[in-house]
């Protein structure tokens, strides 16, 4: 029998709330991270053209958030599932590292090297950006391709991510000029790069 479960994500951009998180919240931060990588690369894995038709939407459009609850509720194999720690099983997550999480799996799975991918879509033209935290997100992995692939080229939580989000830093000031400021957590920088 295939075990299966659903991941149950909080979207900040909707009203009501889906939670399948237990009475106790995990507070570890590291841990949080792991969750959230574990869960979106199984969606994202089961469901690549699904999550890369989403990804490309306008995020404040309804049918994003409408597509995007249908994937956070979306059944993972068994074989996804058991190969999770059993703490990554529940988890309760808002919509910018959900989407951020499924955005980097689909990012780590291209054949080109994302360096390159990053250097030639910087040449193009600017897409459409639907927020100021996007906008400076796009402005950020277009000002500074290699720094951004270097980013994701970290693992989640150690010395290098940090490293490598202190050497965008400068850049995101640069991005940032027009007096908006953009301050985020580890997972909310990496999240809206990702996304963007």
């Amino acid at each position: 029998m295939t075990r299966v479960a659903t991941i149950a994500a909080f979207m900040a951009l909707l009203s009501s709330s889906v939670a399948a998180q237990p009475v106790r919240k995990e507070t570890d931060v590291a841990k949080q991270r792991a969750a959230v990588q574990a869960w979106t690369a199984c969606i994202a894995d089961e469901n690549r053209d699904k999550v890369a038709k989403t990804l490309v939407r306008d995020f404040t459009s309804r049918e994003y958030r409408s597509e995007m609850l249908a994937l956070a509720k979306t059944r993972v194999s068994g074989r996804c599932f058991n190969a999770m720690p059993g703490d990554y099983r529940r988890i309760e997550l808002g919509g910018l590292p959900f989407a951020g999480g499924l955005a980097e799996r689909l990012i780590e799975q291209g054949t080109t090297p994302l360096r390159d991918r990053l250097v030639l879509a910087a040449a193009g033209r600017t897409p459409a950006t639907h927020a100021p935290s996007d906008a400076i997100a796009m402005c950020t992995a277009r000002a500074a391709p290699l720094q951004t692939a270097a980013l994701f080229a970290t693992a989640i939580n150690g010395p290098e991510e940090s490293n490598a989000l202190a050497a965008l830093g400068p850049t995101l000031r640069g991005c940032s000029a027009d007096g908006r400021r953009l301050e985020a957590t580890p997972l909310g920088m990496r999240s809206m790069r990702a996304s963007a």
